[in-house]
């Protein structure tokens, strides 16, 4: 099943706490239990079948978020976990080995290049080691057990980075690695096959329908076919 957890409210302005569940079963959506905050551009991951929404932006020009709430589906529930010690808005989120990595994001202000890390088990955070660039608005994904945070912006009016990050667990350190051919921020970022892809975006005032593939053995990018219709936020 498919969950859509939060964004902007149907005035594009404002955020929103819904939560809709897609069946591929029924080919139907279903609104599920509201989020006890309102949260437009939170990280969302899964651990043990639970959803996490970490940070975002509150409410109509409200504030930065560091709370975090668990959704638990058996109950159709959510309930507040343990905060993260800042406040970030649109950060890179993922899931290595049991635990939420939260990266980056847009803070009280400034981009950040903090790192934090959290235990379901204990309901604790921990910092790790921060990324070489401060970014937000970055794609995110896990591959062969590493994390890698590639584009975004480094200021909240500035233009679209291509660099790429990697961070190993076992090291508990960053690395720089081949950089995108295309600058994008606001895409989406997957793996398939071993490789990674960065897909779509927006770069200078243009959505875009370009799409690539990272291959960490040769530590390079290939452009691949384009979507057929451009696309940011997706």
């Amino acid at each position: 099943k498919i969950y859509v957890v939060g964004g902007y409210g149907s005035d594009s302005v404002t955020s929103s706490a819904k939560v809709n569940r897609y069946d591929p079963a029924t080919n139907a959506w279903e609104a599920m239990a509201s989020m006890g905050a309102e949260r437009k551009a939170p990280g969302v991951a899964v651990i043990d079948g639970k959803i996490y929404a970490a940070g975002g932006h509150g409410g109509y020009m409200g504030d930065i978020l560091k709370t975090v709430e668990q959704y638990i589906p058996e109950t159709n529930t959510w309930k507040a976990v343990a905060p993260m010690a800042a406040k970030r808005y649109a950060p890179a989120v993922a899931v290595i080995n049991g635990k939420l990595y939260v990266a980056a994001g847009l803070g009280a202000g400034d981009v950040l290049n903090t790192v934090e890390r959290y235990d379901p088990a204990t309901n604790t955070w921990d910092a790790v080691a921060s990324m070489g660039t401060a970014r937000c608005r970055a794609g995110s994904a896990v591959l062969d057990g590493k994390l890698y945070v590639f584009g975004g912006k480094k200021t909240p009016g500035g233009s679209a980075l291509n660099t790429v990050e990697r961070y190993d667990p076992t090291s508990g350190a960053w690395e720089a690695v081949a950089s995108m051919v295309t600058k994008r921020l606001d895409h989406a970022g997957t793996v398939i096959d071993g490789k990674l892809y960065a897909v779509g975006g927006y770069q200078g005032g243009t959505c875009l329908d370009t799409v690539e593939r990272y291959d960490p053995i040769t530590n390079t990018w290939e452009v691949m076919a384009p979507l057929t219709v451009k696309r940011r936020h997706s």
